[in-house]
């Protein structure tokens, strides 16, 4: 691939991304100011992802198999081999953009629900 074509694909991404930002907040209906919070929010939740994890884990009635599912996400996403390297700008992280939350959805479908409700309490609506 010609090194304008991957500044070109880089490019694409980020409007892709700068334009799902946009909608979402434009279908959100929210102000700047309960966006900025909203997005704050997001990112506290993803800070806390890993230890929630753990817990998760770590509990006694997850099944055996949510275990190992985790285990293999935490291997895969700390691993240097990678589907696409990440040292290509803009797309080399996409494979885990993708992959991560579609296995965080299986082990969610996988584990008690009273478990994930327990280690991942639902969040509070900011339009109260």
């Amino acid at each position: 691939m010609a090194p304008w074509q991957v500044i070109l694909l880089v490019l694409l991404v980020l409007i892709a991304a700068v334009a799902a930002l946009v909608v979402w907040l434009r279908r959100a209906a929210m102000s700047p100011a309960e966006a900025a919070a909203e997005l704050r929010t997001l990112g506290l939740d993803l800070v806390r992802l890993p230890g929630r994890l753990r817990r998760v884990a770590a509990d006694p009635r997850t099944p055996r198999r949510a275990r190992w599912w985790l285990i293999g996400l935490a291997v895969y996403v700390a691993s240097p081999i990678d589907p696409i390297p990440d040292f290509i700008p803009g797309i080399g992280h996409l494979d885990e953009v993708v992959i991560v939350p579609l296995a965080l959805a299986r082990i969610q479908r996988l584990i008690p629900p009273d478990v994930w409700a327990e280690h991942f309490p639902p969040r509070q609506s900011s339009s109260i």
